[in-house]
């Protein structure tokens, strides 16, 4: 029974796939065909160089941005530069002056403090009586 329903599907079969299997090989072949006459085509050609250009161009104006943008960078930060130079050059300024008042001020220090030592090497009178003229002063207040 196997041996019967066997011939007649196995034939089944290649009825099928001797229909099947030709047309896909026509149609692979025929879509081959219009490729090949598709690239020699002057429209295929003057699309491809339509979308060369095109890319080109994007690129060119791609890398003209960048360019632009790295400019912009570039001056950007040679006005930071000078800020912080101009911003470094002012401390520094600023730093001499109050060393240079410092010194001033230690030196003004100095002499009062030599002006003090000689007032207290002064011998003070037995009575500690103020003198007239200092107590001139001090009723004026």
């Amino acid at each position: 029974m196997s041996a019967l329903l066997a011939g007649p599907v196995v034939q089944t079969i290649l009825r099928v796939f001797g229909f099947v299997v030709p047309v896909p090989v026509v149609l692979v072949l025929a879509a081959l065909a219009w490729v090949q006459f598709d690239k020699s085509s002057a429209i295929r050609t003057a699309v491809n160089d339509r979308v060369k250009e095109m890319v080109a161009g994007a690129e060119i104006a791609t890398l003209q941005a960048k360019l632009a943008a790295q400019r912009a960078i570039a001056a950007r930060l040679d006005d930071v530069s000078a800020e912080a130079q101009r911003r470094l050059t002012a401390a520094v300024d600023a730093q001499l002056s109050l060393a240079m008042r410092l010194q001033a001020v230690e030196t003004k220090n100095g002499d009062l403090n030599d002006d003090l030592d000689d007032l207290l090497s002064r011998p003070v009178a037995g009575d500690c009586a103020v003198g007239a003229d200092i107590l001139g002063r001090l009723r004026g207040r």
